[in-house]
């Protein structure tokens, strides 16, 4: 089962042996893939919508998975009971969506031994969010797929936790600290990001006596610090 590059780097951090709880499954790729690889025992395939629930029934139907997917309509962690999945994955949404989902229904989100997340946006917001709620960051991945760079964060609760900078926090503390393979890609697409911003604004004369033009300024000469001493 083909599953592409940004999936099969997320199953890869899945912990061996668990229930999966796949949230926002879509068509239920994932945890079919896992199941086929024996990793998972079994799995909660969840989504907000009809649509998704159709398609992962079909999926899982094809693959005769039956008796070891269940799939859940509903938005969120809202289809899950505490304890019931010891991995949880949310994949292919924003940051700030996801932190949605995991405030919506804390007592879930604590009780899994580990949360793997793939926001499409907001990565900086979330890890933010997941210190400051008790999260310690376990791991980080880049992954190319279709000429985008995927960002992926694994959480496990922690009563130690790292504080990080700013900058470290956009560019994601884990990647630098063990200087990812794709670590220069991921500093190019976060000062361009930046810089495009930077570049709009400066058409304006009172967006550049912003202070939110003056922060960002400031973040994306920190972000070039690093990424000078990454190279050194």
């Amino acid at each position: 089962m083909n599953i592409g590059e940004r999936l099969e780097m997320i199953g890869s951090l899945v912990l061996p042996g668990t229930v999966l709880a796949d949230i926002g499954t879509d068509h239920a790729y994932l945890p079919v893939y896992l199941l086929e690889e024996k990793k998972i025992e079994k799995a909660i395939a969840g989504d907000i919508a009809e649509g998704p629930c159709q398609a992962a029934a079909a999926t899982v139907a094809m693959y005769n998975k039956k008796q070891q997917v269940e799939i859940r309509l509903g938005s969120g962690l809202s289809v899950l009971q505490p304890s019931e999945a010891a991995c949880i994955t949310i994949a292919g949404m924003g940051g700030s969506t996801m932190i949605d989902i995991l405030s919506a229904d804390i007592k879930v989100a604590v009780s899994a031994k580990r949360l793997i997340l793939q926001p499409q946006t907001g990565a900086p917001s979330l890890r933010k969010w997941l210190l400051a709620h008790g999260w310690g960051i376990v791991q980080e991945e880049l992954v190319w797929e279709h000429k985008h760079l995927y960002e992926i964060i694994v959480a496990e609760r922690s009563e130690s936790l790292q504080q990080y900078s700013e900058a470290e926090l956009e560019i994601g503390p884990l990647l630098l600290a063990n200087k990812h393979p794709l670590l220069k890609d991921q500093f190019a697409k976060v000062l361009a990001a930046y810089k495009k911003q930077l570049g709009f604004m400066e058409k304006s004369t009172q967006a550049m006596q912003s202070e939110k033009y003056k922060h960002i300024k400031s973040l994306v000469a920190e972000v070039e610090v690093l990424a000078n001493a990454s190279n050194s």
